[in-house]
């Protein structure tokens, strides 16, 4: 069995430049896989999600994909649909052969009808031997346009509401006829196990024997693999943190050339690092320790040693979405104190520069105001003795 990891998001995603974050289009058919998961993780705007020919056996962690429009999970082992209630732009949903049966049809079309799904492939599954199965989906769910690839004409639409109440009582005794064919199949299945334990003869298709059939086809697949390339399951080995001797290992794998600097700021140790700025940021691990500092970048390794003992739990991460550069700020369990004398003496320095700047100002606007008042004054002046030039003498 397989599970969607990271690692398989990565392999699979070649041709996105194995970029997740941006990723619309990802298939992952024939991995043996049991389970959805991490794609709402990775992947959250995901278009199209081909799955088909695995076993998974729930529709989950769906519902993050909220841009998801085609979802192909054919050759599974489905029993419900469910779980794509929030996958607001799905419009095409395959279901093909899986094991949606008549007890799960209501519920199934309860999912369906809070969708606005347009296609709907349900051939193969056991609710579609119901003669009325086709009329009863399409009679509840009005965004359908077509079902198991057929169109759905607006007469047909009208002919299965006026049918639908009658089929829902009829889907009620079909529902009791599979329960009673179920039991008796399996009472069948434990009788002629009973019988004859090492028969090889042919069992019913059911979810666990598919499962187990797959399970048998992967074992093979995989002993072959081992056989024909033996080197393919050898576990690379990362490269240690630690030397022989026990010290830390300096080392920069990568070649991004990092710079530790731990005097331009008396309080913190900061950490720069240069990385391609279309390098998704998943593929950078970060480790902060009292120490040292530890970055691996697509499983190379670049560590430094810290001068300075620093807050591992306080430190700061991050990236500029710009250029790319990783930038970790430190703080320091013992800030340099004659560093820190500079920098409050420079602190205060630039304030009574400040201080200095705005007593100039002031005395600046002040003399401003002065000479504007004396204009004032000159010119009111000069305009009252024109005013009395122009006053004649009274005789």
């Amino acid at each position: 069995m397989s599970r969607i990891t990271q690692e398989l998001l990565r392999k699979r995603a070649e041709h996105n430049e194995m970029m997740l974050t941006n990723l619309e289009e990802i298939s992952i058919h024939q991995e043996e896989i049991v389970k959805i998961e991490n794609l709402d993780v990775y992947c959250r705007h995901l278009k199209i999600l081909l799955l088909q020919n695995n076993i998974i056996e729930k529709m989950e962690n769906l519902h993050k994909l909220r841009e998801l429009e085609y979802l192909n999970l054919a050759l599974n082992n489905i029993k419900l649909i469910e779980g794509i209630e929030n996958c607001e732009s799905l419009m095409k949903l395959d279901l093909t052969v899986n094991f949606v049966d008549l007890q799960n049809l209501e519920k199934s079309v309860q999912c369906l009808q809070k969708c606005r799904l347009k296609e709907l492939y349900l051939t193969g599954n056991p609710c579609t031997d119901w003669q009325g199965c086709r009329d009863y989906v399409i009679g509840q769910v009005d965004s359908l346009h077509s079902l198991d690839g057929k169109e759905i004409t607006h007469t047909e639409r009208i002919k299965a509401k006026q049918i639908l109440p009658q089929l829902q009582k009829e889907l009620v005794y079909a529902i009791e006829e599979e329960k009673i064919k179920e039991e008796q199949r399996i009472h069948e299945e434990k009788i002629r196990k009973e019988m004859n334990p090492n028969s090889e003869d042919k069992v019913a298709y059911t979810p666990e024997t598919r499962k187990e059939m797959y399970l048998r086809q992967a074992k093979e697949k995989e002993d072959k693999e081992r056989q024909r390339n033996p080197e393919k399951f050898v576990v690379k080995q990362e490269t240690p943190l630690y030397m022989n001797d026990g010290r830390i290992r300096q080392c920069d794998e990568g070649g991004y050339k990092p710079i530790v600097n731990n005097w331009e700021d008396p309080e913190n140790v900061t950490f720069k690092m240069n990385i391609p700025k279309y390098l998704d940021t998943s593929l950078i691990q970060v480790n902060v320790n009292p120490t040292y500092v530890s970055v691996r970048v697509k499983g190379k390794l670049t560590q430094i040693r810290l001068d300075e003992e620093v807050f591992a739990e306080k430190s700061k991460i991050q990236r500029s979405e710009i250029t790319g550069e990783l930038v970790i700020t430190m703080p320091k369990v013992n800030p340099n104190e004659l560093l820190k004398q500079i920098a409050e003496r420079k602190k205060k320095e630039e304030h009574q520069k400040q201080q200095e700047q705005m007593k100039q100002q002031e005395m600046k606007q002040k003399q401003e105001k002065q000479n504007l008042d004396l204009l004032i004054q000159k010119a009111q002046a000069k305009l009252t003795q024109q005013i009395d030039d122009d006053i004649p003498d009274l005789e």
